[in-house]
């Protein structure tokens, strides 16, 4: 087993997973990183190693920590994509999605308690 082979294929993925949450094609997704999108195909697909200065563009352009695209830490990924989401909109429709948010959790809470 190469750990090092292991270790881009999964971060690989996972800029993959990132880029396609973000519904982007890898060209926008590139452009956005200041990367070249043969770069970020051979990286998707573990070809690649990326350097630490990659993984600052990459967490720069997509807005997201670098725990997620290293370790794998899920919920920070999942934290900073909602985070991204919240920030396109304007104030209006931020205070929607955060009532909504409440709603939702508050539903969960009582759900849970039911148990």
């Amino acid at each position: 087993m190469d750990i090092e082979k292991d270790f881009n294929l999964s971060v690989g993925l996972r800029i993959r997973e990132i880029r396609e949450a973000m519904q982007m094609t890898r060209e926008q997704f590139s452009d956005l990183c200041n990367i070249s999108d043969s770069f970020l195909s051979a990286v998707e697909n573990g070809k690649k190693s990326i350097t630490s200065k990659t993984i600052y563009k990459i967490c720069q352009g997509a807005n997201i920590s670098a725990d997620y695209l290293i370790f794998g830490n899920k919920n920070g990924f999942e934290c900073d994509t909602i985070l991204e989401l919240l920030k396109q909109m304007d104030s209006s429709e931020r205070s929607s999605a955060i009532r909504i948010l409440t709603e939702f959790s508050l539903a969960l809470s009582k759900a849970k308690s039911k148990d």
